[in-house]
């Protein structure tokens, strides 16, 4: 494991660029250091890693994860988020513990967006119990990234959405003033709006949720008409 870190790290390295760097903190509100590789770059390198990546279970993925994160570069986050992408059918609910702490570190959209609804939402996805259990959890925290993050959990979920469960996640915020959390609202909506547009519409008109929700909520619907 650690000739593959080093590898890694050298690779990476190798294709820094200061000056993309400091476009890319910048846009970051400059939160976070970055290396200055592009995405399609990144996952060009990334590529024979992944390839030659050999499972060995869930305890070596996430040492492995676990070192990308604590790296100061957000690129190495992105990296372990790729890893978690191609690895996810090979993910138990024992992971989620893991998952779920990353969620607070170090939070922002780019990374939280990532987590929520591609990893640990496809872990969830069959177990209606812990999805319920994890949401609950998750909306009643202090911290709005969960709050988002338990919004956003259904969103690859499509026609399999429980959209019960999702309406209670964005009543039970819509008093929030956070603008990821309003976001994230809309963002739910106007995706199960691809499948039931009706159902959307008649939750917006009969309740009082944040304007900026309802608009993006509504923002496929009203194209369609």
């Amino acid at each position: 494991m650690q000739s593959l870190f080093k590898e890694l790290r050298h690779a990476f390295e190798a294709h820094a660029d200061s000056n993309r760097a400091q476009g890319m903190k910048a846009y970051m509100r400059n939160q976070f250091d970055y290396l200055g590789i592009s995405a399609p770059t990144r996952k060009e390198i990334l590529k024979p890693f992944i390839r030659n990546y050999s499972w060995k279970g869930e305890e070596d993925f996430i040492e492995l994860l676990r070192f990308l994160w604590s790296l100061p570069q957000r690129e190495y986050k992105y990296i372990a988020l790729d890893f978690s992408f191609r690895f996810e059918k090979k993910l138990n609910p024992t992971s989620i513990p893991f998952f779920e702490s990353l969620i607070a570190k170090e939070s922002w959209w780019d990374t939280v967006d990532g987590i929520a609804p591609h990893v640990i939402g496809n872990i969830v996805k069959r177990n209606i119990k812990l999805r319920e259990q994890l949401c609950d959890k998750w909306i009643n925290s202090e911290n709005f990234w969960y709050q988002r993050s338990a919004i956003i959990l259904q969103l690859k979920f499509r026609s399999q959405t429980d959209f019960d469960l999702l309406k209670a996640l964005i009543l039970r915020r819509a008093d929030s003033k956070e603008f990821f959390v309003q976001k994230a609202s809309g963002w739910a909506l106007r995706q199960y709006s691809r499948i039931n547009p009706n159902a959307v519409k008649q939750f917006i008109d009969e309740n009082k949720i944040p304007s900026l929700a309802a608009r993006e909520g509504m923002r496929l619907i009203l194209k369609s008409e």
